[in-house]
């Protein structure tokens, strides 16, 4: 056995579908075997994945034990003379393994193989080749220097920038996604330190391989693609701040005296100098934008005023009183605020279209409460509507000029409808067919390209089509092109268009960024993840619950009356978890969440499931109630199960 190669998977079934597909496409002389730990996956594919790979051994694992310590389950079990330590959102070419096993047999003097990475839009991964990262080398990386002057051999050494990726080298340290090691050495350096959970563990081993007087070796004669970001999220803190304590630790563990007390002093100020500036980032993101519409609303709201007490209003002499001019306007503006914020306009849904919805919605509140207060607070209709229209001008105004000095969009552009160019077979169509159809989407355009690698000009053909055509989906089936022709599309065409793998067996996609399972490939993300529905849901709650509680006698009569009276107690029983956030109206448990893998919801007091007769099977049936809520979950449709359910108790 040349060669073992060891998968630790989390949550990732479907690359590692692909990854295992990949793998055994591999066009080799040596043999091999596939060691996969699970580490404690909410639906690791376990079932589906060794009935369509059969020579893998999968060891499950009762809890998350860390990236290090499931490899090292992997390494006690290795026969093979090397092991390859393998990331499952990587896909290898057909000719990686051969080549890679033929220059470790060539080479006994190297310790640990790296290999040319690719993210999922064909670009080169510069972790492929690093330095060893000493107090030095890791000031230019925390300070910038190293994006300013990618080239330099000085202050880009982090990623050696100044190394061409084309050629192999010589390097200190080895990306973990790809790394292929002689068995015993790796066994005699004790394989992954168990005191990293995840991240640096590859830094380590790199140096405790080069500590063994072997060479680490970056190979440019293949290359794979890595997903780079899908195994792991790493653009939030946690990463920032596990990232940074990982390499605390190895300046504790390598470095001595000065060299080790620099090093630790360094990485600590780059925590809390990330920390601070993602803080300060978020805060000019989430309060900046708002304060600011809150200045020109208001703006807007007096300049009205003043104009209209001049020219209709006080001709003859006069203004509004301060009760206008503060607590009306000012009431105004935090309503149309509020409504800003509830419909998303501050997080990731900053159209114009949204903005006009929601000033029409809460103008039309404001319009109808204006009408229930007594004659002393009510000034003039025609102020709100001019406000509204002025404000929601001068609100799209702003973002408008500084969209064009900034030269950065303002605005969420719409969605993009699907312009799909498919390119498979006949038979793989029908599968991506299946999959358009359950999602209930009909592509803008569709154009179906069978391969034919028998013409040299294939790619360029391919290029064509998308450009001519404007494809903003590529979508390669990976039965008929294999691994090598699509890491040519990607590096061709990555930058242009989404490309995107379909796997007509299983009957799931791949993209470059996110892995994507029949029926859900075009539809919207689950909505009971979605922010802007779990904020109306939260204020729907409270606002629902507090006038259930506060106008208890009233709500009591409305409940006997309708035969809700048990519904109500329970409501009244626990408005004050709903009022914390512990518990929620309506949902699903949180168990089924888990075992149906559905975002997860305060524990409701009135479940979606509770409906299922007894005489049908329960799990089953649960399933479908439980992810068709979670997919079609609105505010709504809440209102209507609660209608439902509330007669059930």
């Amino acid at each position: 056995m040349e060669l073992s190669i060891v998968i630790v998977n989390y949550n990732v079934k479907e690359f590692l579908t692909q990854c295992l597909d990949s793998i055994f496409k591999s066009q080799t002389q040596y043999n091999y075997e596939v060691i996969v730990v699970d580490n404690s996956s909410r639906d690791s594919g376990r079932d589906e994945i060794c009935s369509t790979f059969e020579h893998i051994t999968w060891i499950d694992n009762s809890e998350n034990v860390g990236f290090g310590r499931a490899n090292n389950q992997g390494f006690s079990r290795a026969k093979g003379v090397y092991t390859l330590i393998l990331n499952p959102d990587t896909v290898l070419q057909e000719d990686t393994l051969e080549k890679c096993i033929s220059y470790l047999l060539a080479h006994p003097e190297v310790g640990g193989l790296g290999i040319k990475g690719l993210d999922g839009s064909g670009q080169f991964l510069p972790e492929s080749k690093r330095a060893l990262p000493t107090p030095l080398v890791a000031l230019w990386k925390i300070t910038g220097l190293s994006a300013i002057f990618p080239k330099s051999s000085v202050f880009a050494r982090y990623h050696l920038g100044h190394l061409s990726p084309e050629e192999n080298h010589e390097v200190d340290i080895l990306v973990g996604c790809f790394m292929m090691v002689p068995t015993q050495l790796l066994l005699s350096v004790g394989g992954f330190d168990p005191q990293y959970f995840m991240y640096g563990e590859d830094i380590d081993l790199s140096y405790e391989l080069q500590k063994t007087g072997h060479k680490n070796i970056y190979f440019s004669d293949s290359q794979i693609i890595h997903y780079k970001g899908e195994s792991t999220k790493r653009g939030s803190l946690n990463y920032v701040r596990m990232f940074y304590k990982a390499m605390v630790l190895f300046a504790k563990k390598q470095f001595t005296g000065s060299s080790a007390a620099a090093y630790s002093l360094l990485i600590y100020s780059g925590i809390y100098l990330r920390a601070t500036l993602a803080i300060v980032a978020r805060l000019g993101k989430s309060t900046f934008t708002p304060l600011l519409d809150a200045a020109v609303l208001f703006a807007v709201l007096n300049t009205i005023k003043s104009y209209w007490e001049q020219n209709h209003r006080f001709i003859n002499g006069g203004s509004y009183p301060d009760l206008y001019t503060y607590t009306i306007q000012g009431s105004y503006v935090l309503v149309w605020l509020f409504g800003l914020w509830l419909s998303g306009v501050y997080f990731k849904n900053n159209r114009p279209i949204v903005m006009v919805r929601s000033m029409i919605v809460t103008t039309l509140f404001i319009g109808f409460t204006y009408g229930l207060l007594p004659d002393e607070l009510r000034f003039s209709r025609a102020l709100l509507l001019l406000g509204a229209l002025g404000g929601l001008s001068a609100m799209l105004g702003w973002r408008a000029v500084l969209s064009v000095l900034s030269g950065k969009p303002m605005f969420e552009g719409a969605t993009k409808q699907p312009r799909i160019l498919f390119f498979g077979s006949k038979y793989s169509k029908g599968a991506l067919d299946d999959i358009l159809h359950s999602s209930g989407i009909i592509p803008s355009f569709y154009w179906e390209e069978v391969p034919n690698f028998n013409n040299d000009d294939w790619l360029l053909k391919l290029q064509a089509l998308v450009r001519l055509h404007r494809i903003n989906e590529l979508i390669v089936d990976v039965s008929e092109v294999s691994n090598t022709r699509l890491i040519s599309i990607l590096t061709s065409l990555g930058e242009q268009t989404s490309v995107k793998s379909l796997m007509p067996e299983q009957k799931f996609i791949i993209g470059s960024d996110s892995s994507l399972t029949q029926g859900t490939t075009y539809r919207k993300s689950q909505q009971t993840a979605d922010p802007q529905y779990l904020r109306q849901r939260r204020v729907f709650e409270i606002t629902a619950t507090f006038l259930v509680v506060s106008l208890a006698p009233m709500t009591l009569v409305c409940a006997l009356a309708t035969g809700r009276f048990s519904a109500w107690k329970l409501w009244i029983r626990y408005s004050g978890h709903i009022m914390t956030g512990e518990k929620s109206l309506i949902g699903y448990s949180r168990s089924l969440s888990e075992k149906f893998n559905v975002p997860p919801l305060p524990h409701p007091i009135f479940d979606i499931c509770s409906v299922l007769p007894s005489e049908l099977d329960y799990m089953q049936n649960a399933r479908a109630i439980v992810e068709n809520y979670a997919i079609e979950a609105r505010l709504r449709q809440d209102v209507l199960h609660l209608m439902q359910l509330s007669k059930k108790f």
